[in-house]
This record gives structure tokens, sequence and C-alpha cells, in this order.
């Protein structure tokens, strides 16, 4: 769920006995509240895909706000590249891709291109039959289905924690992160953060059959991050190439 300036999200799942209830309730700044339910949440699971959704894989774009003209975030390069411009009093901005990657392995680049000396996040959500959990918090990283690199910091953060520090940090103002998935229709998945060319450990996600969506958190105004080299490993051909993205 992404941060908007004009209204606050938050999410509670209630367990009932028979199936869980994902409630989500929109907060305006007129006071009013709206909210709507949802039945059933679960992770999504590729090997349940029919065969349309097999050759589906989204698109190597950032998600675009419905409003960008009142937005302190300026995309550019048809959608890859998302920078911090304007003032605002929100503290972060969370931005997904509408890329929906499964079913092998995968590899892309987050450029970073501004740091602004300050803490930034990229990396990716599980989808679920919903929508991407942000959490509570709003940023990546926060909630239980969501890693986020930062190399501000050189940590690994997972739901709201970092589960390894002491990684490689950028040495100036930008660097190039790269983001191994790998994640079959039948198998836990795993996924690699490298910071300008050096390898992190690898990491296991919680599900089989996981769907992941690249993104970013934008901590700072004048941060500038663009996604690119987009490629399933298993096939070594270019995304942009193949699915026309």
């Amino acid at each position: 769920m992404e941060l908007r300036r004009h209204f606050t999200v938050l999410c509670i799942i209630t367990p009932f006995i028979v199936h869980p209830v994902f409630m989500v309730f929109i907060l305006h700044p007129n006071g009013s509240t709206t909210g709507k339910t949802y039945k059933e949440a679960y992770l999504l699971d590729s090997s349940t895909f029919s065969s349309e959704q097999m050759n589906d894989f989204g698109s190597f774009r950032f998600s675009l706000p419905s409003r960008t003209d009142d937005s302190p975030l300026v995309f550019s390069a048809d959608g890859r590249t998302v920078e911090w411009v304007n003032e605002s009093r929100v503290i972060w901005f969370p931005v997904s891709t509408e890329a929906k990657l499964h079913s092998g392995k995968w590899f892309l680049e987050f450029h970073v291109e501004a740091v602004k000396n300050w803490q930034i996040g990229v990396g990716f959500l599980l989808d679920w039959n919903i929508e991407p959990d942000w959490s509570l918090f709003g940023y990546l990283g926060s909630s239980a289905s969501a890693w986020s690199y930062d190399p501000y910091t050189g940590d690994i953060v997972y739901n709201t924690k970092s589960i390894h520090s002491d990684l490689p940090k950028f040495k100036g103002d930008k660097g190039v992160i790269g983001l191994e998935l790998d994640i079959p229709k039948n198998a836990i998945g795993e996924f690699t953060f490298i910071i300008d060319g050096v390898r992190t450990p690898t990491k296991q996600m919680p599900n089989s059959g996981a769907v992941a969506i690249p993104a970013v958190c934008l901590l700072a105004r004048g941060q500038r991050v663009t996604i690119r080299s987009l490629r399933q490993l298993d096939e070594d051909v270019l995304v942009s190439t193949k699915w026309n993205f």
C-alpha cells in the first residue's frame, strides 16, 4: 500500500474461525472513514496459475500514482526512473513496480543515482491475492512479505528489523544494487542482493511459488532510482527484448 498525502492507510488482520478477514480503512482529512473488507487473504502461488497467468509478468516500470501533477515524485525514462523532487510533509515514499516475477530465476538492477546522504530502500514485495502488503508503517521491509536493502547503513531489512547487518555500503552518493530472484513454482524461493558487484548472503522467502514485485522506498528529497536490465536468468534473454517491457 502506498502512502499518499491525502489519506492514511491502516491494516488489520482479524482471524475468524473459518476464514481470516483483511480490512483496509482509509482515514480522510475531513475525519470520515471508508473501508473495504477482503476475505481469505493469502500470498499468491504460481504453481496454481493458469496458462495465461504463467505468461504474465507485468510491466517493468514503476507504478505511477493516479495523479502526478501535485505529487512530490517525478517519473521519467518511460516510468523506469523515480525521483523525489518537491517538498512534502511525508517522511518516505514507497513505490512499487508493475512487474510480477515468478516461475524461474530473474535478475534486475536498481541504479541508485542519488542517495543524498540518507537511508534509502530497494528490494521487493511478495504479491497477495488482494494487493502487496506495505504494513501499517508503509515502508519497504516493514512487513513480513517484503525485503529491502539499505546501502546507506549496509542492512537487509525485513518485518521492520535488520536481518543482516555490516554489509557493503555505497562509497559515494550513488551505486548499483543487483537483485537475483530464484522463485520456482514448486519450491521455496531465494534471493541475493549484489552491491556494486559484491554479493551478499542469500536469503529465503517464506513460501513456494512466490510472485515478486520489485520496489523502492525514497526517504529523502533528491533521491533518484532507475530500474534496469531485467533478465530471466534461466533463459539468458533480456526481458525487454523478449516481452517488449
